[in-house]
């Protein structure tokens, strides 16, 4: 009964996100496939989640967009309008000085997800787009929050089953647990080709006034721009980022290492 109540809750969230970070209004067909489900079963949570006022349905098209329900709930979230705020500028700076696409992500229980994102300057195109959840084995920014978030969390993820997103993601618990290890010790997590081929990201913690982990931010390029061992320019500048938006939660300390 609470498993079924939890699926159900699940499915009815992970909709509400698929429609709020959608590029445009989504029909009950294409709700249904993205979420792998029958169409009747898409009715249902559509249909509780728009009279609960989460979704609004436009009764001509028939396509579901975020509700006021939604929209109110955000605004309470100031906590993330204030740190995307604080961080835009320095992030800015960062992104121009080394030309690399650079992403702030929020951390929670058992996840990260992207709250701003900035596009690189070159001419491929390479970045995570706003609202996006990485999984905290396969991304820098996940195995930051497992080096200095929750120690609980490092050994539930270790013992569980990991997907394997390319054939360079960690699965293996012992050398997942040597990569946080490494990560406490040089402050910073290198994650290349591990969530997608080509790619690699360069992330450190941005901690609040309470020396608690509420943050990421990170540097993403390809393996050209961005090498599996990185410029040490590169280093010290996810370093100081990171420090610099700490600073501005009231963070005193010297940084994650």
């Amino acid at each position: 009964m609470d498993k079924a109540r939890v699926k159900a809750s699940d499915m009815a969230l992970t909709i509400l996100e698929k429609i709020a970070f959608s590029d445009e209004a989504m029909s009950q067909t294409e709700i249904a496939a993205a979420m792998g489900i029958v169409k009747s079963a898409a009715h249902k949570h559509l249909h509780t989640l728009e009279e609960s006022g989460w979704l609004i349905r436009d009764h001509r098209s028939h396509r579901y967009g975020i509700g006021p329900k939604a929209w109110l709930i955000g605004q309470r979230a100031t906590w993330i309008d204030d740190l995307t705020q604080a961080a835009d500028s320095r992030m800015r700076e960062t992104r121009n000085q080394t030309g690399l696409a650079v992403v702030l992500s929020s951390v929670n229980k058992r996840s990260v997800t992207v709250i701003a994102a900035l596009h690189g300057t070159h001419e491929i195109e390479i970045g995570v787009r706003q609202g996006s959840r990485l999984e905290v084995h396969a991304s820098a920014q996940g195995q930051v929050m497992l080096a200095f978030g929750d120690p609980k969390l490092a050994e539930d993820v270790c013992a569980e089953p990991m997907q394997a997103l390319t054939p360079r993601t960690l699965t293996d618990p012992g050398a997942l647990r040597r990569r946080i290890t490494e990560v406490r010790q040089q402050g910073y997590a290198v994650a290349p080709q591990e969530t997608l081929l080509g790619v690699n990201v360069i992330a450190a913690p941005v901690f609040g006034h309470d020396d608690r982990l509420i943050a990421t931010v990170a540097m993403i390029g390809s393996i050209q721009h961005l090498a599996e061992t990185p410029d040490p320019a590169l280093v010290t500048a996810i370093l100081e980022l990171a420090r610099s938006i700490s600073q501005t939660r009231g963070h005193r300390g010297a940084g994650g290492g």
